[in-house]
């Protein structure tokens, strides 16, 4: 009967543990958001890509690119030239 009760406690706290972490919230640094954003001319970001960018890539002074928002930073990644029609 002794046996059984530990059993019975340590699976609990087994399934107690396991319940807690399932359930818990993933830390929001942990999701990548990339994203699409026109460059401003000073070379800062602009305004967000809707839908398929309207750089026409002909120069090489960068239209739009990929931002990873959750550091503010472009990625090098998806990058279009202007002009913009």
């Amino acid at each position: 009967m002794k046996n059984l009760r530990i059993t019975l406690g340590v699976a609990a706290i087994a399934i107690g543990s396991f319940a807690a972490f399932s359930f818990a919230p993933a830390k929001v640094d942990s999701k990548v958001a990339l994203q699409d954003f026109y460059m401003n001319p000073d070379g800062t970001r602009g305004a967000q890509v809707t839908g398929s960018t309207d750089c026409l890539d002909e120069s090489s002074v960068i239209c739009s690119q990929q931002w990873d928002t959750s550091t503010n930073k472009p990625t090098g990644r998806n990058i279009h030239y202007y002009p913009r029609p």
